[in-house]
């Protein structure tokens, strides 16, 4: 146990004195924690006695029984907003047709508390995504691609909780138009408990042990409890402060980001860059686990990750021969004989300057959570939307990372949804997501249709960024344990001023989240290296 730790215990026991033990009443929220020690403030004159643990809010009991049920509900006799069609082919009186913003609503009575499948007949011409609510909280969505012919297709979310007697389903479209003919909704199970059965070993060439330790970690706890993480503003500790000023916990992970550490932007943000890496190696000399992710600043043209901003052609650039193990010398050549092109010596420069960070981490034996590339399948970034460019170029910076810089330290994660994206079970060891829905849903169906994505050996899935964090014990009710959370940084968790914002998430739920039986938090957290060994 280290002395941040302990320090830590020791405030948290402190904050939490006001609490009732084991209830959710929200605390005095005037209560003070005092700021994270520092590798230089630590005093070894402080006792270091292990204090116990606050009791912990318990985890919240959901009746779940099973029984067969099946409905089928067609579209035209709910609640919709436009006219009902009857051309063509269809079930019952006809279909209705929904254009983006609007919804459908229909009223389903299951006899049990209990998971279902939802699922809808639906057809779009130029493709729609309609997201799934209940209770008003979205729960997941329905991407319908474009068909040309018209012909109603079956799209389901699996392992959705309804409760006992009338439960209210909405169907609003946000994005494209789309045809609904009906719903059916039958009884189906929790996620499946193998989404677990998760390898302890790492993708890359090599692994140092305390990065060993780490993954055995999170293997350990996956499926079991849910490590809090937040994002943060590059350069900063805002948020994680406001967190502990209002929780009394710190989060177990910190998530920055390596935007500012390559060529494009590094000279005019040079002193936000080098405070990231300053932070991150504090946090995980003190015990806390460090994430990056890396929003890649166009290395060509107009510097911008935003595809619509940067000026670049990710297939035009991308080298036919394999360069991840070229140095300096021999890209010269490959350049001057015409068989590369500067543009590609650009990615390797800026894939070697995002290895100058990661080398410090591996210096001091720190292991680092890397999340590069996010949402390639999102066509949002400059190196998303072709499918074959986009692998190649993870594998690129991955081979660059693992083999040519040796960096042993590193736990990848691939964040993405689409299969056709998803750069193969060696070039990354988590699959992260990103929900920006304004629920605290656990996404459930997301869990279970990732967890299947890889075949036979499921990956660690983690909520990587996110607006409301889902509810550890909605996670524990759908079997849905994500690995951790990560709120996203800014307006997302905190105000101007540096406060807790609750225009996303409640100071009550995070409490019940920081001080809860269900997460684990920076002051739970083990030795890595000793973790390691252990059997």
């Amino acid at each position: 146990m280290t002395k941040l730790n302990t320090t830590l215990k020791r405030l948290t026991a402190l904050a939490a004195a006001a609490m009732l033990c084991g209830c959710s009443a929200v605390p005095d929220r005037d209560m003070t924690v005092t700021a994270a020690p520092t590798a230089e403030s630590t005093d070894d004159s402080v006792e270091t006695v292990d204090e116990p643990r606050p009791d912990e809010i318990p985890i919240k009991k959901y009746p779940d029984e099973y029984a067969e049920f099946s409905a089928k509900l067609n579209a035209e006799d709910g609640a919709f907003e436009g006219n009902v069609r009857t051309d063509g082919e269809f079930d019952g009186e006809g279909y209705i047709v929904l254009d983006e913003g609007m919804k459908l609503q229909h009223i389903v009575t299951p006899g049990t508390s209990q998971h279902y499948c939802v699922a809808i007949a639906a057809h779009s011409y130029g493709g729609a995504v309609v997201r799934l609510k209940i209770v008003n909280e979205v729960v997941g969505a329905y991407y319908i691609p474009a068909s040309e012919t018209m012909g109603f297709s079956e799209f389901a979310i699996d392992n959705v909780y309804l409760t006992t007697g009338a439960d209210v389903l909405t169907f609003e479209v946000i994005s494209g138009s789309a045809s609904l003919d009906y719903i059916t909704v039958r009884n189906s199970t929790r996620v499946s408990s193998t989404a677990y059965d998760v390898p302890r070993s790492c993708s890359g060439s090599g692994t140092a042990v305390s990065t060993l330790g780490l993954m055995r970690f999170f293997t350990d706890n996956y499926g079991k409890k849910v490590l809090t993480g937040q994002c943060v503003s590059p350069g900063s500790n805002a948020e994680i402060d406001a967190i502990a000023k209002e929780t009394g916990r710190y989060p177990a992970i910190r998530t920055g980001d390596l935007m500012y550490c390559t060529t494009a932007v590094y000279e005019a943000s040079r002193d936000t860059a080098d405070k990231e890496t300053e932070l991150a190696l504090e946090w995980g000399r003190n015990g806390g686990i460090v994430s990056f992710g890396w929003h890649w600043y166009s290395p060509v043209g107009k510097p911008a990750y935003y595809a619509d901003s940067a000026d670049i052609r990710l297939s035009e650039i991308l080298p036919d021969r394999d360069i991840c193990m070229a140095d300096d010398e021999e890209l010269g050549a490959l350049l001057d004989s015409g068989i590369i092109t500067a543009d590609a010596v650009s990615l390797i420069n800026d894939i070697d300057a995002v290895a100058e960070v990661l080398i410090q981490f591996r210096a001091e034996g720190i292991p680092v959570v890397f999340q590069p590339l996010p949402d390639g399948d999102s066509s949002m970034y400059w190196w998303g939307g072709d499918a074959d460019s986009y692998k190649k170029l993870w594998r690129l910076v991955f081979d660059r990372l693992d083999k040519y810089h040796s960096l042993n330290n590193i736990i990848w994660v691939w964040n993405g949804s689409s299969e056709d994206f998803f750069p193969g079970e060696k070039y990354c060891d988590i699959i992260g997501q990103s929900f920006y829905e304004e629920s605290s849903s656990s996404f459930a169906g997301r869990f279970s249709a990732l967890a299947a994505m890889t075949g036979e050996t499921p990956k660690l899935q983690a909520v990587t960024a996110c607006d409301r964090f889902p509810s550890p014990d909605l996670m524990n009710r759908d079997n849905a344990m994500w690995l951790w959370f990560s709120v996203a940084s800014g307006s997302a968790i905190i105000d101007s001023h540096g406060d807790l914002s609750e225009r996303y998430n409640s100071w009550q739920s995070l409490h019940d989240a920081y001080n809860g039986e269900l997460c684990i938090t920076l002051d739970e957290l083990p030795d890595l290296e000793e973790y390691a060994f252990q059997d």
